[in-house]
Order: structure tokens, then C-alpha cells, then sequence
């Protein structure tokens, strides 16, 4: 296996995990909160739509994923949608560094969705600014 086929590989487990997250974290919040976290959802489904599209052998979803912490309203709730998202973003970062130059493209895209959905949940949390430097640089919100 090469290192980008182990870089898409992880990508989608990745987006298998943060479905699962988005899962979770969802019954917590409400509102336009809610609505972005759907929203969000739906990008990782899709995400990992045209993955397992591409992918000759992808691996299998797990039946369980473990979660960083609980989650118990809708403040824990925010805050793992944001560590979903950063923890998306290292691995769509691997990827782009992976892809030959003219594959670039998707990944990128995809790296960059990450990040806009990342500070669109710290926003949603209250954090201004809701950015940070170097999205996908490491895992940490």
C-alpha cells in the first residue's frame, strides 16, 4: 500500500468516525447549532461517499468508536464537533501531502471544508475568533 492509498485509508476512517461523532454530539444541541451540526454530518457522509467510490479495498466502518470525552450538553456537544473537525483536518492534510501534485485538488478541498466547519462550530460555541493557524496541523481544537 502505498503512502496515499494509507492516507485516504485513514481519511475514511476518519469520516466513519466523525459520522459517528456528529451522532452523538447531535441530541445535545438545538437550533441553528443543530442545523450546522447536520449540515456538517452530512458533508462527512459525503465525504465518505466518494471515498469508498474511489477506494479498491476500503477499510470497514468500526462497529464503535471511542469518544476523547463525554459528552453531556451542549457545550461538550460543540466541543466535539470541533475536535472531530480538527482531527479530520490532520488527516485530509496527510492526504494532500501524500497526493501526487496533480491530485492535490480534492484533498485540498476537502482539508479546507474541515477547517471552515471547525471555526463555524467554535463560533457556534461562542469562541472568537473561531479560527486557527495552520488548520490540520495537529489535532488539538
Amino acid at each position: 500500500m502505498t503512502s496515499y492509498d494509507q492516507a485516504l485509508a485513514d481519511a475514511l476512517r476518519g469520516e466513519h468516525a466523525a459520522i459517528y461523532a456528529y451522532g452523538v454530539l447531535g441530541p445535545r444541541l438545538t437550533g441553528a447549532t443543530l442545523a450546522l451540526a447536520q449540515q456538517n454530518e452530512l458533508a462527512h457522509r459525503d465525504l465518505r461517499d466518494s471515498l469508498l467510490e474511489a477506494m479498491t479495498k476500503p477499510p470497514p466502518p468500526e462497529a464503535f468508536y471511542a469518544l476523547p470525552f463525554p459528552v453531556t450538553d451542549a457545550k461538550s456537544a460543540v466541543a466535539l464537533a470541533v475536535t472531530v473537525e480538527s482531527r479530520c483536518a490532520v488527516l485530509w492534510r496527510a492526504v494532500v501531502v501524500a497526493a501526487a501534485s496533480n491530485a492535490r485538488a480534492q484533498p485540498l478541498d476537502s482539508l479546507t471544508a474541515t477547517a471552515l466547519r471547525a471555526m463555524a462550530m467554535r463560533r457556534a460555541g461562542g469562541a472568537i475568533p473561531g479560527t486557527v493557524a495552520f488548520p490540520g496541523l495537529t489535532a488539538s481544537g
